[in-house]
């Protein structure tokens, strides 16, 4: 990260900088507690469960303090719990923390002579040294680690700790045998991280850190490559990661994420010989990737909570700040340009802007425990990290923070500002964002006057099960079709034009289009089916603050479709008392949102889960029509007092009457017409599609597996033996490549292996799957729950998960097998993965064999698929392998193919990855 001559002249800088001194005053003031006395060193790994590091009371998260090991409190309820749950939560802050502090100590020791900081950062490093074997490489939840559940964890501490280390080691502080227990730590954490690529997700950004951190450690050149250059390496993440428009393609939570491992991956760069910052391309796209959540940034300063994120989060907390510092820092050293000027202006606005809740996350505890009261954030509050990169101190005459409507073109976000930047709307189209997207195509989002009026909630945990909510259709202000999510796809932005006052944008998804018109009263939003088909049109409204419709009384209704599950309670319907517009106020902070709703359908309200985080259950509305055409029309008028009187369709004109007249909305073929009185504006700028983001590619997919089903007279005994099955054509699992494995390779088919027999009729598949396994661990029917995820518990258990899919249509669904009893008995079925198949329709039996055990089932056909001979159907098979002393299982073989590593499959199986069964007469 740094040399000794590096350091020496940055000494000389931070001696003439009023800001960097403060800082080191800052940073030595933080360090005291560390001095005064050693901080508890975890004695377990960390564990991600659902029910550690929670309030049981009332499900807030419970407080970090590093003081604390064993008492948590909780910050909402005032009460303090403990038990090996909340223990090994805190152990995964714990573990960061300290790594950090390492850091944090040798920066004080090496660029402010402090000797007893220096010295407790190297007893830090020692005594991972001693302890980082104890931790088991076991029961991970993404990837191989010792000290947490998944590597991008143990890249981000391992980063941390090698940082501490070349500090003290380029300043002359650390002695011979500290270094080697370092460099025993960071070969291991080489092995562990270096086996687990996970291509262009964000994690791998921080992976790449870490295996370049070990690179500059041990000057291994060979590694440094790989890390930096390699297929999906540092740059590789740079330039296709962040799109040309500088937004990480998994939206602005997960590109705030990846930007700080990346800026920090450019440190050790550059200590290979690579200077991210000198090619004026890769600088070009750093400026574009610092900027991007700058253009999107709502107009409190928080970030938009699109995709997996957490709301309302400020972009001015420290954390974020310090990607700014740190890159103007190293931008500023080589440009002079507008972007410089605008990050510039962009890190003035937010040292100016409300202070916000401090939060910890992952990649930075500096505060840790943090202060239960908003704190202004100052460039003498930061870490360590900015003592090495940030400005000697900032422009005095940077410009105001101005931000413009925006289109981020490869993100496909319309973001349109009104207002002098007080109205904040925007389009959600683009792509949908790998698997942290959610189901949330045309989505509108709107703030005004300080008001998150439509907000997009993000997602709460990942560990729980209202996670499938709030990636649902019905969670966003987002249209579905006939009461189901949106199937997973990308969106396109049709138009976007920018002329004076108004602006506006058009995104297409399928046969649904959504137009957004901004003005400077209100602002203007069409949704349209036109479609071959008749399909139920239904439209979310999520408004924040007492809504209530102006006219008419609720019955009780039905929502329907995905809407009837548990998430849903209290549908009511608008039985209104005249014709025309609805109606909707809504109240919130002293200020008000005015809706007026034109369409031919029916009004429902209904309660569903509020924001991420707070347990609340609120109102939403859902404006629902059906047809082939069908348009619903809406106009948002959040001036104070309202100035909205009236909307009407006459024709293909929109009329929206306000105080000061009508104004007509026209759409023709080249975009559209806003004419008030003698005022025409004419809005055109029509995009072309931009190519999806393809974080794998995968030029030959695999051909697919072969199998067949042999037609039977009579039903099998299924008696957990293969009798009335014939032989002849086994379905077989016994090769690595076959194997998805979590911590552990393949053992070999002696360790686990099955051979499966298919057979048909016309009422039912037929399969017999003999296991090979000598030690059987099936998850009895009575066991506790695990309380580990949103996953079922019974996929850590020995069983099976089978699939059937129709060739033609793509229906599909999955089923999950446990057996029971000690060594024969019935079947434990689920159905899985997001098709889930009814349990009734599997009936078998199974028995203990000298091998394993074999389960025979039958499954009976679904209403989609027509069985006939020389049919074919898509269909997998999967042997989950638990393992004595494991929380979660060890493995899977899959008939269609491995595919690589186990976590996150959870119950659910690629229908693309999917083998092929023919049924043979």
């Amino acid at each position: 990260m740094v040399t000794a001559e590096q350091l020496a002249a940055r000494k000389q800088e931070i001696a003439r900088s009023r800001d960097l001194m403060a800082l080191v005053a800052h940073l030595t003031e933080q360090a005291a507690p560390v001095l005064e006395r050693m901080p508890p060193i975890p004695r377990e790994k960390a564990l991600l469960s659902s029910d550690g590091g929670v309030c049981p009371e009332d499900g807030a998260p419970l407080a970090f303090d590093p003081w604390s090991p064993d008492a948590h409190r909780c910050p909402r309820c005032g009460r303090t719990f403990g038990g090996e749950r909340h223990d090994r939560n805190w152990a995964r802050y714990q573990h960061l923390w300290l790594a950090e502090r390492a850091a944090h100590l040798a920066a004080l020791g090496a660029l402010a002579d402090h000797d007893a900081a220096a010295s407790r950062a190297a007893e830090l490093l020692q005594a991972y040294a001693h302890t980082y074997w104890q931790y088991p490489n076991r029961d991970n939840v993404l990837g191989p680690s010792r000290l947490f559940f998944s590597t991008y964890l143990e890249s981000i501490w391992i980063g941390n700790y090698l940082a501490a280390a070349i500090l003290l080691r380029e300043s002359g502080r650390l002695d011979d045998e500290t270094a080697r227990g370092v460099g025993q730590v960071a070969d291991e954490a080489a092995n562990l991280i270096g086996e687990f690529d996970e291509s262009f997700s964000n994690r791998q950004t921080w992976n790449n850190t870490a295996l370049a951190a070990i690179a500059a450690w041990f000057e291994d050149e060979a590694l440094a490559q790989r890390a930096i250059e390699g297929p999906t390496g540092l740059l590789a993440h740079l330039l296709r990661g962040f799109g040309r428009d500088g937004m990480w393609y998994e939206g602005e939570n997960y590109h705030l994420f990846a930007l700080r491992g990346l800026l920090t991956g450019a440190a050790w760069a550059r200590q290979a010989g690579v200077d991210l910052y000198e090619d004026p391309n890769l600088r070009q796209r750093l400026q574009a990737a610092l900027l991007a959540p700058a253009r999107t940034a709502l107009p409190d300063f928080t970030f938009p909570a699109r995709k997996d994120s957490r709301f309302g989060v400020s972009l001015a907390q420290p954390m974020y700040v310090e990607l700014w510092e740190v890159g103007l820092g190293n931008l500023g050293k080589r440009e002079t340009g507008n972007g410089k000027r605008e990050i510039e202006s962009w890190l003035t606005a937010l040292y100016r802007a409300p202070a916000p809740k401090p939060e910890p996350f992952e990649s930075y505890l500096h505060a840790a425990p943090v202060d239960r009261f908003p704190f202004p954030v100052s460039r003498s509050t930061l870490s360590w990290w900015p003592l090495l990169e940030m400005l000697p101190e900032l422009p005095a005459d940077a410009p105001g923070w101005a931000p413009e409507s925006a289109l981020l073109e490869t993100q496909g976000l319309a973001v349109l500002r009104s207002q002098e930047g007080r109205r904040y709307a925007s389009l959600e189209c683009g792509h949908l964002g790998g698997g942290h997207g959610h189901l949330d195509r045309l989505h509108l989002t709107l703030h005004a006057d300080g008001v998150h009026w439509l907000p997009d909630f993000g997602t709460g945990s990942y560990v729980s099960r209202d996670l499938f909510w709030y990636r649902s259709t019905l969670a966003h202000n987002a249209p579905r079709l006939d009461g189901v999510s949106q199937p997973p796809g990308d969106a396109t932005c049709e138009m976007f034009d920018v002329q004076g006052e108004w602006a506006w944008a058009r995104g297409r998804y399928g046969d649904v289009t959504r137009t957004v018109v901004s003005g400077a009263a209100y602002a203007l939003d069409v949704v349209e089916l036109s479609s071959r088909e008749e399909h139920l049109l239904e439209l979310p409204w999520h408004f924040q603050g007492r809504a209530d419709a102006r006219s008419g009384v609720w019955e009780p209704a039905e929502l329907g479709g995905e809407g009837k599950d548990r998430f849903v309670s209290r549908v009511e319907r608008l039985v209104p008392d005249r014709g025309g517009p609805v109606f909707v106020d809504v109240s919130a902070a002293g200020r008000s949102l005015n809706a007026l709703v034109l369409f031919e359908g029916e009004l429902l309200r209904a309660e569903g889960p509020g924001r991420p985080g707070t347990g609340s259950r609120d109102t939403f509305y859902v404006v629902r029509a059906r047809g082939r055409s069908v348009r619903v029309i809406t106009v948002l008028d959040s001036v104070e007092g309202g100035v909205v009187r009236g909307l009407r369709v006459r024709g293909g004109v929109i009329e929206v009457e306000t105080a000061s007249g009508v104004t007509l909305h026209t759409a023709d073929a080249g975009g559209w017409q806003v004419t008030s009185g003698s005022t025409r504006v004419r809005l055109a700028g029509a995009r072309a599609p931009v190519p999806p983001f393809q974080p794998l590619l995968e030029l030959d997919r695999p051909t697919p597996a072969l199998g067949a089903a042999l037609r039977v007279g009579d039903s099998p005994p299924l008696d957990g033996t293969p009798d009335g099955f014939d032989q002849s054509e086994p379905l077989r699992l016994e090769l690595e490549d076959q194997y998805r494995r979590s911590e552990e390779p393949y053992g070999g088919p002696d360790d686990l292996s099955a051979v499966a027999y298919a057979a048909w009729d016309d009422a039912a598949l037929y399969l017999a799957v003999d296991v090979t396994k000598l030690e059987l661990c099936f998850r009895t029917p009575d066991a506790p729950p695990l309380g580990l995820d949103n996953e079922p518990d019974d996929i850590h258990s020995d069983g099976l998960q089978l699939y059937s899919r129709d060739t033609e249509t793509g229906a599909m669904e999955g089923f999950l097998v446990v057996p029971e009893g000690q060594d024969r008995g019935g079947l434990r079925v689920h159905g899985a993965g997001d098709f889930p198949g009814s349990p009734e329709a599997i009936r078998g039996a199974w028995r203990r064999t000298p091998q394993g055990y074999c389960v025979t089932l039958a499954l009976a056909w679904p209403e989609w698929q027509r069985p006939h001979v020389g049919g074919q159907i898509g269909f997998d098979l999967i042997v989950n392998e638990m393992l004595p002393g494991r929380l979660r299982r060890a493995g899977q073989l899959v008939w269609s193919g491995g595919d690589g590593w186990v976590y996150l499959r959870g119950d659910r199986q690629d229908p693309e990855r999917m083998g092929v069964l023919e049924l043979v007469g």
